[in-house]
């Protein structure tokens, strides 16, 4: 069955990553901010049913797969191990940057800034597909390509808030040219959903690396400490979440010359506050099952006790991910200073673990609510919800439904001018 965008978006499906918009041709969707704070496509012209079918289908939204091993592509090699919670895996360690100003700079220990910056000057790709901050309105997250070590610098530092960074997609496989992306785990499924249409993707893009992501935070969520301090959007000059340091303040100024700082604690300390997107609270693969490579946090417990120097945890997940990973290390781009095991992942990032435990019971209670309900294949998820209890299956399930009945999923169309 097909679902329009309104239905996709109103019952909370929606991740914002633009695809569609850029499936649909200029003009006939644009990617608004809706008045619950996140970018959703609104239909601006006309989406024919042909192109209705093809975002339907690859929607991350309504449709993630976990990783199968293809013996197509990769008859010479070895499966990797398949762990039922952290996905695939061939080459595990923790490390940081090699160079001090990117480890010190980018978000924790600067992974995805240094392997970026290695496939540059390396030639294995021309460019970065990633999101920066909005130059002309810095609260704002939006698509970027980095051609060069600076510009990928500039743009260095999570975004917790809405992005889209598939809005252009078409154009950027225009090109012709070789590149890489550096995003979240479902905006990386929603390119392996669409490379089954076009083969452009498969032969131009080389390397797909993403960040264990704890979820998008509504727009609301930076807006807080915005009126926190007395200003409004656009008294805003520049915004950082993190970085310059581990975890790193979040640093604020104002057109004015104000300058504000908040701790990371601050900022996460109290998860009421978070915001985040109902779609990511039924996200069965926060940590990239289909990325070459993925990257995380690994502070203990999963948060930093006081401000220090950045580590990552790396996990080579495909072939062509291990060989970037080995030559990097090699070529000095990354520094390698730990081991890492599953249960160092579980004792860092625990709170991805019992998400994918949960997720067949959220899913159920959509189900018996008669909405829409994403299809998630391989993703082992009916044997992570056998790690934990039943007691613990039917609490998720009776406050999925306590959410549903309050209307948690609900969104509203954005408004256009």
């Amino acid at each position: 069955m097909m679902h329009t965008l309104e239905t996709i978006v109103t019952q909370g499906l929606c991740i914002g990553c633009g695809l569609c918009k850029s499936l649909a041709g200029p003009g006939n969707v644009e990617m608004v901010m809706n008045k619950e704070g996140g970018e959703r496509p609104v239909v601006t012209g006309t989406v024919d049913e042909p192109t209705l079918w093809l975002i339907n289908t690859v929607c991350p939204g309504l449709h993630v797969e976990g990783y199968v091993h293809d013996t197509s592509v990769e008859v010479s090699e070895d499966p990797p191990e398949i762990h039922p919670i952290w996905g695939p895996t061939r080459l595990m360690f923790t490390g940081h940057a090699a160079d001090p100003e990117v480890r010190f700079h980018a978000s924790s220990g600067g992974a995805l800034s240094a392997l970026s910056i290695y496939m540059l000057e390396s030639g294995a790709v021309d460019f970065i597909l990633h999101v920066a901050a909005s130059k002309s309105s810095p609260l704002r997250t939006v698509d970027h390509l980095s051609f060069d070590k600076a510009e990928v610098i500039e743009a260095s530092g999570s975004r917790y808030g809405p992005a889209a960074p598939l809005v252009d997609f078409r154009r950027v496989l225009d090109r012709g040219r070789p590149f890489a992306f550096v995003g979240k785990a479902c905006d990386i499924s929603a390119i392996r959903n669409y490379a089954r249409f076009d083969p452009r993707v498969d032969e131009l893009l080389k390397y797909t690396l993403n960040f264990y992501c704890g979820g998008v935070s509504e727009f609301g969520k930076t807006m807080d400490y915005v009126r926190k301090v007395g200003l409004v959007e656009d008294d805003i000059s520049h915004l950082r979440y993190r970085g310059d340091g581990c975890p790193g303040p979040m640093v604020m100024k104002s057109h004015g010359g104000q300058a504000f700082q908040f701790s990371y604690h601050e900022m996460w300390e109290d998860e009421a506050r978070w915001q985040l997107m109902f779609r990511c609270k039924i996200c069965p693969d926060s940590i990239g099952d289909l990325a070459d490579i993925t990257v995380a946090d690994v502070w203990p417990g999963g948060r930093p006790d006081s401000e220090g120097l950045g580590f990552n945890g790396f996990i080579a997940r495909t072939k062509r991910g291990q060989d970037l990973l080995e030559g990097s290390v090699r070529d000095n781009a990354i520094t390698i200073s730990h081991s890492l095991g599953y249960d160092g992942l579980e004792l860092a990032q625990g709170s991805h673990m019992y998400k994918k435990q949960s997720i067949t019971s959220r899913l159920a209670a959509m189900r018996d609510r008669e909405l829409v309900v994403p299809s998630f294949p391989h993703l082992r998820l009916d044997e992570a919800a056998t790690m934990i209890t039943e007691a613990e299956r039917e609490a998720n399930y009776h406050g999925m439904t306590d959410r549903l009945i309050a209307g948690d999923n609900v969104e509203t169309i954005p408004q256009t001018d």
